[in-house]
């Protein structure tokens, strides 16, 4: 067995390789082709604690929203910290919350956001995430490529499905922020002709839902409050016609298990899959 020390010295020297050549100095902004697709999305932030990666995604947010609606959701958070990190950030944006105790889950919690926004596409984001400037446009593009496409999700650094890009995986705690988004910059520019990707189901760390799907569809089932939703809600959109799409052409970074599941215990969370991969698998569509 592997000392963890060690083990956490060899990530973080293979994470400095990956690095070489992305400073992140060059303030990347949005361009007006991202803003005019920011302004036709509404943003959903369910938020259960954990402020740091919370405060952290949040004032991404500000920096690479564009125009979007940005709706909170506090779902019972307990700490003062977190309560501060929200208030801050509706303060300078003038964004919406929505508080509620106790916690009703990651499911009902989204739901109780969606019913406060206005706007043609429903974005559900993890307050463990890092917006980038390169995200919404290929998104939007994706979404209006067909009107089967009820759901498009962007590049990764980890997710459940193929998604995830595996140098963004290796570097996910270590990038900066600016690093992030020159990343992002590098990657989507890359793949910006890449034809989106049609996937079983998206991951649920940020994807956007066009509003006529979510309603058809009912939303997020509420018998999966914290995990699984994602994956039930495309299932049943698949069932019904509906196209669910992957682009390379978006970024957004996630840090995974940081923010709204904080407050399980690892064999919890394993339950929590293990009850959802069954429901999900057994359930009639």
């Amino acid at each position: 067995m592997i000392p963890i020390a060690i083990r956490k010295k060899y990530r973080y020297l293979r994470a400095r390789v990956l690095s070489l050549g992305l400073h992140g100095g060059r303030n990347h902004v949005l361009t007006s082709e991202e803003r005019r697709a920011s302004a036709c999305i509404s943003v959903v932030v369910a938020i259960h604690d954990a402020p740091e990666v919370t405060d952290r995604c949040l004032r991404s947010l500000e920096r690479n929203g564009g125009d979007a609606e940005v709706i909170l959701v506090d779902d019972g958070s307990k700490l003062d910290r977190t309560r501060e990190v929200i208030d801050q950030a509706i303060t300078r944006n003038g964004w919406v919350v929505s508080r509620h105790s106790p916690a009703r889950g990651h499911s009902r919690a989204c739901e109780v956001g969606v019913k406060m926004t206005h706007r043609e596409y429903i974005c559900f984001l993890n307050s463990d995430t890092v917006v980038t400037p390169f995200c919404w446009s290929g998104m939007v593009k994706a979404l209006q490529s067909d009107p089967r496409v009820g759901v498009v999700g962007p590049s990764t650094s980890r997710t459940s499905t193929q998604q995830t890009i595996r140098r963004a995986e290796s570097c996910r705690f270590y990038w900066t922020d600016g690093q992030i988004d020159e990343y992002a910059f590098r990657h989507t520019t890359q793949n910006q002709e890449a034809a989106p990707v049609d996937m079983e189901y998206v991951g649920g760390f940020a994807f956007i839902v066009t509003r006529s799907a979510w309603t058809e569809s009912g939303g997020f089932d509420p018998h999966l409050p914290n995990y699984g939703n994602e994956v039930d809600l495309c299932r049943r959109l698949k069932g019904r016609g509906y196209r669910i799409l992957w682009t390379r052409s978006s970024y957004i970074h996630h840090l995974e298990e940081s923010s709204f599941q904080q407050h399980f215990t690892s064999e919890e969370l394993h339950h929590q899959r293990v009850m959802a991969s069954s429901y999900i698998h057994t359930k009639p569509g």
